[in-house]
């Protein structure tokens, strides 16, 4: 079994925003309705309340932990329009340079226009357009998006697809878990709080296998991220690529950049696209043109990883 596409409209169309208290609060028990539903009992699962609320399904202590935040974004997609272009890291820098360019070229201007006008006032200008930029940052950060298949419905599906699967074995529910974060959007505090939570009540997770999608909907270049040394990330490529299935490991500490950063040995699956220059990038995120989940590939995707974490090769 896996994940139905009448289901995930389900989740489409009655929870397409997971942006205020009220909203995430009815995900949460639309998700406990489907876990209980599948045969996971009341009491496996728990709300840890701590920078958000996770849900946790099953034993922390397992060997694999398969997560996704289940919160969304602001409409910062703007920020990212020329990822198509030159990719992620590329639609930063560009940010970042325009920024620094403004800070440079509206006091110089101003020197040019007003040549009278005293220097304080010229370089304040400047520093006045960074500001500027930063408060449009911010106010965007506080506007939900409306459309959020990919950031990360398509995690949440992801998670629900695993779980039915792994229902029915009951040797792979001893082994693995999973956790639902909060917050990630607002710097990954849901994943922190749960890893802080972990480490106050003697759960060693030193050892665990972390599993985090994060934008798996759509794009066409299979890509495990990774931030520390991740002896996860290195399994998953080589199984995929002895299935014959083609992948991308990429260590990155800034852009890449979801749950997974909290925990030692983990790694972030998405699908991203290559842009024009070559370089990659995650597909729609944070702007009115999320509307792409594909289930057929979600499906597929899990299924491959719990065939994987069944055979011991992760």
């Amino acid at each position: 079994m896996s994940i139905t596409n009448q289901k995930a409209r389900e989740i489409f169309e009655n929870h397409p925003t997971r942006f205020t208290k009220k909203e995430k609060t009815a995900l949460r028990s639309t998700l406990r309705s489907e876990l209980t539903r599948m045969g996971y009992p009341e009491e496996a699962i728990a709300e840890i309340r701590q920078s958000g609320t996770n849900l946790l399904v099953g034993d922390p202590h397992a060997e694999y932990m398969f997560t996704a935040h289940y919160d969304t974004p602001g409409r910062t997609g703007w920020m990212l329009k020329t990822a198509s272009l030159w990719g992620q890291t590329g639609a930063n820098i560009f940010l970042i340079a325009i920024m620094c360019l403004l800070g440079f070229t509206v006091p110089l201007s101003g020197a040019l226009l007003f040549p009278e006008a005293p220097g304080d006032l010229l370089f304040w200008s400047g520093e006045l357009s960074i500001l500027l930029i930063l408060l449009i940052m911010l106010i965007s950060m506080v506007i939900k998006n409306k459309n959020n298949r990919n950031d990360n419905t398509s995690g949440v599906l992801s998670l629900l697809s695993l779980a039915e699967q792994i229902a029915s074995d009951e040797e792979m529910k001893k082994k693995c878990c999973f956790v639902f974060f909060d917050n990630e959007e607002w710097g990954l505090l849901g994943s922190a709080g749960f890893a802080k939570h972990c480490k106050k009540n003697g759960i060693d997770l030193s050892g665990t296998k972390v599993i985090n999608f994060d934008c798996v909907g759509c794009g066409d270049v299979l890509t495990f991220a990774y931030t520390k040394k991740s002896g996860v990330a290195d399994a998953l490529a080589k199984a995929f690529g002895e299935a014959g299935q083609e992948s991308v490991k990429k260590h990155s500490a800034m852009i890449f950049l979801s749950d997974h950063a909290n925990f030692m040995n983990s790694v972030m699956v998405s699908y991203t696209k290559k842009s024009r220059m070559g370089l990659l990038y995650l597909p729609l995120i944070h702007s009115g043109a999320d509307k792409v989940c594909d289930i057929d590939q979600i499906n597929r995707l899990t299924g491959d990883i719990f065939s994987f974490a069944k055979e011991g090769k992760i």
